[in-house]
């Protein structure tokens, strides 16, 4: 395999061949484990979702894509479990708060002292988010970064 070189003033995007690129981020989520009940109503067309985080863990992602989020938790998340999340993406120049409900689709044990596992979570539905006052732009477009050496 050939080496890719940089020269000077260009930016190294790397080799990422994912469908959905991940952007490194680190950033307070609040979540919560929903049982069957819950994750039932809250996929529901007309679901009232504004009381699913009253009660919450705290993590902390680690990336964040267009199909979901990976973060670090002491709270051992089973995989195909339903959870709901609340966080705020921050990108220069535009910040956003984001509830959804999302599937376990991975858990690891975690590197980070301060966290025993990393959890890949799959968005599910985007419950809320405030970009409504950016014109142009929605969640989706938001977190779908792609990269040009792909």
């Amino acid at each position: 395999m050939a080496e890719e070189e940089k020269t000077d003033g260009e930016i190294f995007f790397g080799s990422e061949k994912r469908e959905y690129p991940r952007v490194p981020m680190n950033a307070p989520v609040r979540y919560r484990q929903l049982n069957k009940e819950e994750s039932d109503k809250a996929l529901g067309r007309f679901a009232d979702n504004s009381n699913l985080l009253s009660q919450y863990e705290e993590a902390e992602t680690m990336n964040v894509s267009k199909n979901g989020i990976a973060m670090y938790t002491n709270e051992e998340l089973p995989a195909k479990a339903t959870v709901a999340v609340n966080m705020h993406i921050s990108i220069p120049g535009i910040a956003c708060n984001c509830k959804a409900i999302a599937e376990v689709i991975r858990r690891d044990k975690s590197d980070n002292p301060k966290y025993n596992y990393v959890v890949a979570l799959k968005f599910v539905k985007i419950v809320h988010h405030n970009l409504k006052n950016y014109r142009f732009l929605d969640l989706n477009n938001l977190l779908d970064v792609n990269d040009p050496m792909a």
